[in-house]
């Protein structure tokens, strides 16, 4: 990822290399004026001409330094950030594109981590590091040169002696560091985790009155994290200070053989005023070994975590997507399901014949499959060859998306983005943006949305928390109608309404729908009642099947859920 970046974007950085040199040599210009002045000055009928002559001339240089910085930093800076957008649109494309298995398995607090803290950390690596990298070796080659040159081959020697051990403190603790950084990366994603958690369950904490429990598990995870960095801080917090010391040690050196130098006037004391800038200007590269160190090793470990995610495949392997008249005729034969990486079987030989302009209802236990075909018949999951046929075809050969293109699916879930009711709706099909109030109307929600004060422009929060549970469902049907699909599946997703409205929700959707296939899965049969096909669940098998009548007149596990639901519903009343 990172190669394929550098081989495409090479020039941004030799632009900004080239700055960086040029900067680089200006600097090395200044300490020698700033000699010259105090070599002037310690005469005795110094040149004040020529002092002024200096001073501008030290200005310049910093003017051309600024200029230098401005355009390294656009290159270089720039160049890293465009990684840093570039990584995100294809980690998103690529995540977006994957089937439900990896939601399923993956929690969202980490994926965001890898998003922000790991990205940011590549950023840096290809950005601060690159310019610590040319001033490590650039800065420091010409530095040393110039203080042999300018001053004294024999001070320089001696003055920079020690510089190399910050080099090899740096080495040594960069060991230490990679393993903890990645440590302190885990850390954090638990920590996104139990916040999302908690803010995104924040109804059920609030009803169940479980503060403690909460606040313990928050506490724990936050006590974790800081432990964590705590440990990579006691490592940073011992390496720098040793660096410096011996950087202090260069100096040092300096005052101790230089000062004679000057005494004996081997050197002028502009000359020791300016090995002391230089030296000061060699700390920076010798420290910034420890920073190349500790960001190498941090984005090491977070371009192994950002690969974690773009190395993800799918559980299908989509064949290329291959359009036809499509009807929504499904056939299945002997199907048994287990979810990926589960030994249970959640359907057991189902077998099924669903015509289309049917209306199909899958009523059952809860946890007893039906949901699951559902999704199966979207093709969220993979199943075997030889057991879903649609329109006569395999549909391990057909394209989930040319599936899902023709089929409207209402989760469990009435998930609301954080914009307008009125976008919510038109989400699947913007052109339908104009006529969302008919397909308000029909799912029953135009009267509660006119009630707002904005009406369909209001914003909706949130996963839309500004509405009501059975607000949220209504309007993701009308969604779903707005997408104008040949097929259209409601997964138990009217479980907020009353009975009656869904099941004039229901009855609605049929007389408007006239040619679609309707799949209803509910609790309530009194709404499915007038379904085409019943097909009754228990334990992941169809053990019961046909329309209200006949399965009446079985009077079997239909019929006593039926006469359950009538009781309850007379002593209600």
């Amino acid at each position: 990822m990172i190669k394929e970046f550098l081989k495409k974007y090479w020039w941004r950085y030799l632009i900004g290399i080239l700055f960086l040199i040029i900067v680089d040599i200006i600097q090395l210009f200044i300490p020698r004026e700033i000699g010259s002045i105090v070599d002037i000055l310690n005469t005795q009928s110094p040149n004040l001409n020529q002092v002024k002559t200096l001073i501008f001339g030290i200005i310049m240089l910093t003017l051309g330094l600024g200029i230098g910085r401005v355009f390294w930093r656009i290159s270089i800076i720039g160049a890293a950030r465009l990684f840093e957008y570039q990584t995100w649109k294809k980690m998103f494309d690529h995540i977006i594109g994957l089937d439900q298995d990896f939601f399923d398995k993956w929690r969202t607090g980490d994926l965001m981590t890898r998003f922000t803290s790991d990205v940011s950390t590549l950023m840096r690596m290809l950005g601060i590091l690159v310019i610590m990298l040319v001033d490590t070796i650039v800065l420091t080659t010409l530095t040393v040169f110039a203080m042999g040159t300018f001053v004294n081959w024999r001070l320089t020697f001696i003055s920079v002696l020690p510089l190399p051990l910050i080099a090899i403190i740096s080495l040594f603790f960069g060991r230490f560091i990679h393993r903890r950084f990645r440590e302190l990366q885990e850390k954090t994603s638990e920590l996104s985790n139990i916040t999302e958690e908690n803010v995104s369950g924040v109804d059920v904490v609030k009803l169940y009155s479980n503060y403690d429990t909460m606040q313990e598990l928050f506490d724990n995870k936050s006590q974790e994290f800081y432990n964590s960095y705590i440990r990579l801080v006691k490592v940073w917090g011992l390496m720098f200070p040793l660096a410096m010391l011996v950087g202090q040690l260069a100096t040092i050196f300096v005052f101790n053989f230089g000062g004679p130098m000057v005494i004996n006037n081997q050197i002028t004391l502009g000359d020791f005023i300016m090995t002391n800038q230089y030296i000061g200007m060699l700390i920076w590269p010798m420290m910034a070994v420890g920073n190349l160190i500790n960001l190498i090793q941090r984005g090491r470990a977070s371009l192994k975590r950002v690969n974690e995610v773009l190395e993800q495949k799918n559980s299908i392997q989509e064949p290329p997507r291959e359009d036809f008249e499509f009807q929504g005729h499904y056939q299945i034969n002997h199907l048994t399901f287990k979810y990926p990486g589960s030994q249970r079987e959640v359907l057991k030989d189902i077998n099924m014949n669903i015509n289309p302009g049917e209306m199909v209802a899958f009523v059952g236990r809860i946890g007893s499959g039906k949901s699951t075909l559902a999704k199966l018949l979207v093709k969220l999951y993979p199943v075997e060859r030889g057991q879903i046929f649609l329109d006569g075809k395999d549909i391990n050969g057909l394209n989930g998306e040319f599936i899902r293109d023709y089929v409207s699916y209402v989760p469990q879930d009435s998930f609301l983005f954080s914009m307008t009711i009125r976008e919510n709706i038109a989400f699947a099909n913007e052109e339908m943006e104009d006529k969302v109030e008919e397909f308000a109307k029909l799912s029953h929600v135009h009267d509660d949305i006119m009630s707002f004060e904005n009406k369909y422009d209001t914003i909706v929060g949130e996963r839309g928390a500004t509405l009501s549970g059975g607000q949220r469902q209504r309007v993701t049907i009308a969604r779903a109608l707005a997408k104008r699909s040949k097929w259209i599946i409601l997964d138990d997703c009217l479980s907020a309404v009353d009975t009656e409205t869904e099941e004039e929700i229901i009855k609605t959707l049929r007389q408007q729908a006239e040619g679609k296939t309707i799949l209803v899965i509910s609790h309530r049969l009194k709404a499915v009642k007038n379904a085409d096909q019943i097909y009754v669940f228990d334990n992941g098998q169809i053990v019961e099947h046909g329309n209200h009548n006949q399965l009446i007149s079985q009077e079997g596990i239909y019929y006593s859920m039926y006469l359950k639901q009538l009781i309850e519903k007379n002593l209600e009343e």
